[in-house]
Parts: structure tokens; sequence; C-alpha cells
């Protein structure tokens, strides 16, 4: 698909704000105005930028496997022993792993006895 110019796209938009917004009456006003184009959108091409390399399966299972094996390790002591960075390392935890991040506390554990002791 090419990219319209800009005179085109102000034309596409003369022509849906005279069509009182409606984007059927706009395409066939352009189907009828342009019999031989092919239409797409006016948004711009999806970029072809550089593509993530941690973001695949075989880190994915890496994470995984190494999260089954030690559920209580934390993301920093992860990221020192995958060789990951800790946005992706955060990234498949959360959006492919569907886990999230939480603080483990320890307390103390009270038995019945202690409570006596509390009260002396």
């Amino acid at each position: 698909m090419e990219k319209y110019t800009p005179q085109e796209l102000a034309e596409v938009v003369t022509i849906f704000i005279e069509n009182n917004r409606s984007i059927i009456a706009t395409q066939e006003k352009l189907r009828q105005k342009y019999p031989n184009c092919q239409y797409g959108t006016t948004a711009d091409r999806p970029r072809s930028g550089r593509q993530r390399t941690s973001h695949n399966a075989e880190y994915m299972a890496l994470v995984c496997d190494s999260v089954a094996e030690f559920p209580e390790t934390s993301i920093r002591r992860s990221r020192s022993q995958l060789p990951i960075s800790t946005r992706s390392l955060r990234r498949i935890l959360k959006t492919d792993l569907k886990m999230f991040p939480y603080k483990i506390q320890l307390v103390q554990k009270l038995l019945p006895r202690d409570t006596d002791q509390r009260f002396e």
C-alpha cells in the first residue's frame, strides 16, 4: 500500500466531514472518484525497526524453567543468573507467564502458648 500524500489525506478528511462523519458514505464517494484505486488505511505502515531479541520462545522457556525450579528467587537475582535484561524478564513474567511480583514477608508463627507469655 502506498502512503497517501498530504493533499490526499486532506481530501479524505474533507469528504468525511461533508458526509456527516459517515465512514461508509466516505468510502462510497472515494470509490466513485477513484474507481481503480485500492483503499487501505490512512495510518502509517508498521515500523520495520529493530526486532525484540529477548522476547522469544527460547527465553520464555528459560524464564519459566527458572521460576518453576526456584519460585522464591527475586527478579534481581534471576536477572543476574539469566542472560536477559531486567525489562525483558519483567515483560516475560507479566505478559506471557501471567505472573505478578510481590515481596515475601517473613513473620513469626504464633503458637497458643505465646499469648500467655505476651500477657505476662
